[in-house]
């Protein structure tokens, strides 16, 4: 029973990152709680609206939007992985471009 828990966690998790490749290495809140719980030193970038970008672990990318925005700082535009990132991860799961 529990091979059978933990594959199906693996199979959503990949599902996760090939849906993120699909959509151009954006990722929306949902995806970054997974990435987060899953890959937490995943590095991901923080596009804000005014400030400059931030390139940090996910662990880390989730506490910093959270404290940036309740500081009301900033807001938080768009989370991405770099392309170079992108690129290996096609390569390691064989996805075509």
């Amino acid at each position: 029973m529990f091979d059978i828990a933990f594959n199906s966690v693996i199979l959503d998790t990949m599902e996760t990152i090939k849906n993120i490749l699909a959509n151009y290495g954006y990722l929306n809140s949902d995806q970054l709680a997974e990435i987060n719980e899953h890959f937490p030193h995943m590095k991901v970038v923080i596009k804000w609206g005014g400030m400059p970008r931030d390139r940090v672990p996910a662990h880390q990318a989730v506490k910093l939007i959270k404290h940036i925005e309740s500081k009301d700082i900033d807001y938080c535009r768009e989370v991405f992985l770099c392309g170079l990132d992108c690129d290996n991860l096609r390569k390691v799961f064989h996805i075509a471009q």
